[in-house]
């Protein structure tokens, strides 16, 4: 597995559809995030994204430089106040379709940038 500057490892997404993803072989199902090196399951508090859903990744001392926010089958922007708070706390915020998430995630992955990715399941 790819290590960003951190010398964390970065789990590939191997693959991801009907439902779930698998990453580092391992198939996780609904949405999942990518942090500290590793997917576990992501729920949230309601059908519209907040900041409350993405706090993971705002309130630590190690911030990832970049989020990669798969947000399903096709591009919906996120709310202005997840966008201000991941700009106020210096964190990339990059939205697109989920598919085009993970390629994006493995790119960047594969490069060893400081990243972390929140997926929902297509």
């Amino acid at each position: 597995m790819p290590r960003n500057a951190n010398s964390i490892s970065l789990p590939p997404i191997d693959a991801f559809g009907d439902g779930g993803f698998r990453i580092a072989g391992v198939r996780k199902e609904g949405a999942t995030l990518i942090v500290d090196g590793a997917a576990r399951g992501w729920t949230r508090q309601g059908d519209e994204l907040s900041v409350d859903d993405l706090r993971i990744f705002l309130d630590r001392p190690d911030r990832p430089d970049m989020l990669v926010l798969g947000v399903g089958e096709r591009l919906i922007h996120p709310p202005a106040s997840v966008r201000k708070a991941f700009r106020e706390a210096g964190i990339g915020l990059e939205v697109m379709d989920t598919a085009t998430a993970c390629r994006t995630y493995n790119l960047l992955a594969g490069e060893g940038r400081n990243i972390a990715a929140a997926l929902l399941p297509v």
